[in-house]
């Protein structure tokens, strides 16, 4: 199996609970697998949504092909509130990617998950995977493209010692 592309889209999250009590929530999401810091991004901070933020943030991943079938790889989407005092935890969805992959590979695929730490709430992303790089196929000899006769006569040349034939 080869090398793959996995981009997810951030839409919109809904029915956020309003944890500001002045002014209106500012809510971005942090993106990472398995929480690696070297794999964490942010959106932008939606200001004006409120409690029904939309960002349409794409983040792109590569995996290698046999990585992708093994459990235990998770994207984490952690949803904050932007605060002057510190910003706040609202909630957290996590996803398993082997159960996006074997969803199937269509092109682009729309869910929607409940946001933990919430009551009504839920994430909506877009997904989609993409084969980046095949492994390279063995060629192998074949009858029907002379690949067999040249073999043939290169191993007749090299038992008998008479190598003329391999000159063109």
């Amino acid at each position: 199996m080869g090398s793959w592309r996995f981009e997810i889209t951030v839409v919109s999250a809904e029915n956020l609970p309003d944890i500001r009590r002045l002014g209106r929530m500012k809510v971005y999401a942090v993106v990472s697998l398995n929480r690696e810091y070297e794999t964490m991004r942010e959106t932008t901070v939606d200001k004006y949504g409120n409690t029904n933020p939309r960002w349409n943030f794409p983040f792109v991943y590569s995996f290698n092909g046999s990585y992708l079938r093994q459990p235990g790889l998770d994207v984490v989407v952690d949803l904050f509130c932007e605060r002057t005092l510190g910003d706040k935890l609202v909630g957290q969805v996590i996803i398993p990617v082997k159960s996006l992959f074997d969803r199937g590979l269509r092109s682009q695929r729309s869910l929607s998950y409940p946001i933990s730490g919430t009551r009504y709430a839920k994430l909506n992303i877009l997904y989609c995977f993409e084969e980046t790089a095949k492994p390279p196929r063995r060629r192998t000899a074949s009858w029907e493209d002379g690949d067999g006769l040249d073999i043939l006569v290169r191993g007749l040349s090299l038992m008998t010692g008479d190598f003329s034939s391999l000159v063109n």
